[in-house]
């Protein structure tokens, strides 16, 4: 297949699974918080909105395949919310309290509440 419409057919696929029996909108979001700490979405998020002037870089293989894999992982994260809410599915079963991911997260929230509270102290 073609490289350059490889990204287009993932997402596709992503549209299209949910169509499927055993497809479940819970496991999708919580395998998502897993594997995603708020840093590394943000990291990521920089990496695909930067216009890289250093194509070398860009064209980097882990690069490609790192910015293709998460934006098929973020269309299904979002695609799931989706269905949870129009389903008023009941998003308690949601359990990433002990991942790895959720503590890094919960750390950088720490971090930003503190920076935010200096900010808000120096403002007023």
């Amino acid at each position: 297949m073609n490289q350059k419409y490889s990204n287009v057919l993932s997402l596709e696929l992503a549209l299209y699974e949910i169509h499927n029996p055993e497809y479940d909108p819970i496991k999708k979001i919580t395998d998502f918080w897993e594997k995603y700490n708020l840093i590394d979405i943000q990291n990521t998020l920089q990496l695909l909105l930067k216009n890289h002037t250093d194509s070398n870089y860009m064209d980097e293989l882990y690069v490609l395949r790192h910015k293709k894999v998460f934006s098929a992982d973020l269309y299904r994260l979002l695609i799931a919310y989706f269905i949870v809410h129009t389903d008023h599915s009941n998003i308690s079963d949601i359990d990433i309290f002990d991942a790895e991911s959720t503590q890094v997260s919960r750390e950088e929230l720490v971090i930003s509440k503190r920076i935010h509270n200096f900010f808000s102290l120096i403002k007023d």
